[in-house]
């Protein structure tokens, strides 16, 4: 068996962070590393016919059949002498996962979980619980942000469907590269504020009703706390307390998060018929906030997921309501220790910092 130095990985995913996350865990720790976009990102990026739309669902509840995708795939596994595919953004690539697996079934291929369910009605939970099953038999490996997604997985999802499977509890962190790039104003803004990184342009076909936090935004700013986001028609109103921003590139968001008392991280939950994503899933803003050193704002109620997450992390600021919240932001001299102590919090959440167990992981397989 060799050592991760001389295996070949394939990451199989969208262009997001996650692949630049798992570029920099395996820098130095494997022989190579390339990127392969999966076929249902492919598609999201072109304009689909009625009959494409009608095979991409089939494959879900099959494999995939797309001949060009497979043979493309193919070769670059091939020409890369690819030993172990990671594959990555929830139920997305689990149809290519079948199709590779049967085509070329001695290439190891784990799946990362760090969203799941995306569903958030019992039909879409029931259905994206049986894609997850449907490909079980394909996968050698698992990878889950937590302990508590892990556990999810064994008693709800795939049963004996999964016990061939090898686990790992992986943070999901992103390069160190982009934490140095954050400059720190240690005197911050002086008055109780937040920021919020999550989704405010309700009109996109992609948001979902948990994205729309438009309530708790209106009650925060109703108790004068200063809320930064980004703008958009839908939060554009004008209120004194609110702060939109234009788009940032992640580097640039996070130097500019920097400065702020603490990052909201919620969902409208109320908008849900079930809530297991929000419980479970350790989002990539928490990701983005936690490189950004700063304080978490989080409810006190759910987000298990999460708080399992932030374990090791010194500032977690639940709040039973805003009123709550604010009172937490006014003592500015407890948030200021907070901040600093976040600041030097931030070299456990590394990607690189997670690199030896993730190449372990690798090597076991």
């Amino acid at each position: 068996m060799r050592s991760s130095h001389g295996l070949s990985v394939t990451l199989l995913g969208p262009d997001i962070a996650h692949r630049t996350m798992f570029e920099a865990m395996l820098a130095g720790r494997a022989a190579k590393v390339t990127g392969l976009s999966d076929s249902l990102s492919l598609l999201r990026s072109r304009p689909r016919s009625t009959g494409q739309r009608i095979q991409k669902l089939f494959d879900q509840l099959t494999h995939t059949h797309d001949s060009s995708f497979l043979e493309n795939t193919c070769r670059h596994l091939d020409e890369n002498q690819t030993d172990i595919i990671i594959a990555y953004w929830g139920t997305g690539p689990l149809a290519d996962i079948v199709a590779i697996k049967r085509l070329r079934p001695r290439i190891k291929i784990l799946l990362e979980v760090a969203c799941f369910p995306l569903a958030l009605d019992t039909l879409g939970v029931k259905r994206q619980h049986w894609l997850m099953r449907h490909a079980a038999p394909s996968l050698d490996g698992m990878l889950y942000p937590s302990a508590m997604m892990r556990d999810y997985f064994h008693e709800n999802v795939l049963g004996a469907r999964g016990r061939h499977l090898h686990e790992l509890i992986l943070k999901i962190c992103w390069p160190r590269e982009l934490q140095v790039a954050a400059e720190r104003n240690e005197q911050g803004i002086d008055h109780p504020n937040l920021i919020f990184i999550g989704r405010t342009d309700l009109s996109h076909p992609t948001v979902h009703a948990a994205d729309d936090l438009r309530p708790l935004m209106a009650e925060i700013l109703e108790n004068q706390i200063e809320l930064h986001h980004g703008s958009s028609p839908e939060t554009s109103d004008g209120h004194p307390y609110r702060r939109p921003f234009q788009p940032l590139e992640m580097a640039a968001l996070i130097a500019r998060m920097a400065a702020h008392d603490a990052s909201l991280i919620a969902y409208n939950a109320a908008a849900c018929g079930r809530t297991e994503r929000l419980n479970l899933t350790v989002p990539d803003r928490l990701a983005t906030s936690v490189a950004a050193g700063i304080p978490i704002a989080i409810p006190s109620m759910g987000y298990a997921g999460p708080k399992q997450y932030l374990a090791e992390y010194p500032a977690v600021l639940e709040f039973d309501s805003v009123p709550d919240l604010k009172r937490k932001l006014e003592d500015r001299q407890h948030i200021q220790a907070l901040r600093q102590a976040t600041w030097q919090a931030r070299k456990l959440y590394t990607a690189e910092a997670q690199g030896d167990l993730l190449a372990q992981f690798l090597e076991s397989l």
